[in-house]
């Protein structure tokens, strides 16, 4: 199995079955840094060039069980899929229920040729778009330069700074939207704010544009700020136990995306940013678990559902960012690598792997990933 933590992503973790019945799991709400929705059964003596393995990889991201166990006779069971607790989902006569896939794969010559399937299988058969097999574009990030204390003439420095040692790409990280000056307000207002960059985003976007360079932009779709314009107007939207206080992580709410409302009214405004401005690239954000999981939208006896549409209304929402923005490449992160799996492969073919960028650290986080 791959255990982590946050900065500590997948890290090979390699446990004799024996007696034992083995559990890798999440049920945080998205496939988490501590878990990871791939496992490899192999023999005791398989290495990276020799011996028998079986992988399998779950597309999905939401909560997941993977396990393992020797029955009575000899023999030996695994079973993955979505986690069963606080799971259910009632069906209509005539209605039907699609359960994740697993992808599967066997080596006979160890774990570098079962990396090597998994990559063809992805490259060729999950990834999808002009991005599919396209190369990577090289680009710099703001966020760490600049955190939320930033203008157009400052961003523009760090872009030429960057073209002139070999980055095609400048990517705007969060505090581009109105009232965003830290990290406790306006998260779900993604509307840009002029008076902070000084300029309109289309203008920013049009001289670096002329550096040669493309431009990509920052969003957190999945979340929202207490003290923002859209709780205030929306407060049922968030997900949250009737009656009960609820947990702020991060200083922010998670938006109930089991809820088409949501969906929509997100996808309005992300469309609104993109069909006015020439952005080719999208940091797709999600920095945190899923906390007080009930949906105002759903009765008292469909609250089993929730986390499973919440993961259906995320897809739902990438796949019409994909259909409507072809050209947009869309970069997945959570607080790092904590939602890296081949369900958010589909949609976004590039991922980012951990927010620890240490080389001695990043060995093993690469290696596992």
């Amino acid at each position: 199995a791959f255990k982590g933590r946050p900065h500590f992503e997948r890290h090979l973790s390699r446990t004799s079955l024996g007696d034992l019945k083995i559990t890798s799991e999440s049920k945080r709400g998205s496939s988490s840094h501590q878990d990871n929705p791939f496992v490899i059964v192999c023999s005791k003596d398989c290495t990276e060039t020799a011996g028998d393995c079986f992988g399998s990889a779950l597309v999905y991201s939401g909560n997941f069980t993977a396990s393992m166990e020797k029955t009575q006779i000899g023999t030996s069971r695994f079973v993955m899929g979505i986690h069963p607790e606080n799971f259910s989902f009632k069906l209509k006569n005539g209605q039907s229920f699609q359960a994740p896939e697993v992808i599967h794969s066997f080596s006979s010559k160890g774990f570098e040729k079962l990396s090597h399937n998994y990559h063809n299988i992805i490259r060729n058969h999950l990834f999808r778009g002009k991005y599919a097999l396209a190369q990577r574009p090289i680009l710099i990030n703001n966020w760490e330069a600049t955190y939320f204390n930033f203008t157009a003439d400052k961003l523009l420095a760090i872009a030429k700074e960057a073209q002139r040692i070999g980055a095609d790409t400048f990517v705007l990280d969060d505090g581009w939207f109105l009232g965003r000056k830290g990290d406790n307000s306006s998260l779900g207002d993604w509307f840009v704010d002029e008076e902070k960059l000084g300029c309109p985003l289309n203008v920013l976007i049009s001289k670096i544009g002329e550096l040669g360079m493309k431009f990509g932009l920052w969003f957190e779709p999945e979340c929202i700020s207490e003290n923002s314009n859209l709780y205030r107007a929306h407060p049922e939207w968030v997900l949250q136990a009737p009656a009960r206080p609820g947990m702020l992580g991060r200083k922010q709410w998670v938006l109930d995306m089991s809820n088409p409302k949501v969906v929509d009214k997100i996808f309005e405004m992300m469309s609104n940013i993109l069909d006015n401005n020439n952005i080719e690239y999208i940091k797709w954000d999600f920095n945190r678990y899923l906390t007080d999981v009930y949906s105002t939208a759903l009765p008292a006896n469909r609250q089993g559902e929730v986390h499973h549409r919440y993961v259906l209304g995320v897809y739902n929402l990438l796949e019409r960012i994909n259909k409507n923005y072809p050209n947009v490449l869309i970069e997945g992160c959570a607080s790092g690598g904590g939602r890296f799996d081949c369900g958010m492969l589909y949609y976004s073919p590039q991922f980012w792997a951990s927010d620890n960028t240490d080389p001695m650290d990043r060995l093993a986080i690469q290696y596992g990933t």
